[in-house]
């Protein structure tokens, strides 16, 4: 498994085939809905996941991605500061 909290935005790329995508909002004054974007290709992306203010349940915004895919997270409908846990090439 892999984690990341410095940049919740980079891109990333998946390693284990099969894998899922995991995140966990921190700190945010706001409700969140975030998705995770394949890199290079905007058309394919992930439904939006609700992030409540304040709720730090870890969640899983993708499942069973390809080895080599590269992707990225963003939100919609706010531009507030936020922090969080990405987790990535994980089996559950």
């Amino acid at each position: 498994m892999r984690t990341a909290s410095a940049d919740l935005l980079a891109v990333r790329t998946i390693t284990a085939d099969g894998s899922d995508v995991y995140l966990r909002v921190t700190a945010s004054p706001v409700d969140l809905e975030i998705r995770w974007l394949r890199e290079g290709d905007l058309r394919v992306a992930g439904s939006p996941v609700l992030f409540p203010a304040g709720d730090r349940a870890r969640r899983r915004i993708g499942t069973n991605f390809r080895a080599g895919t590269t992707f990225y997270l963003a939100t919609a409908g706010s531009d507030q500061d936020w922090c969080g846990v990405v987790d990535w090439n994980v089996y559950s």
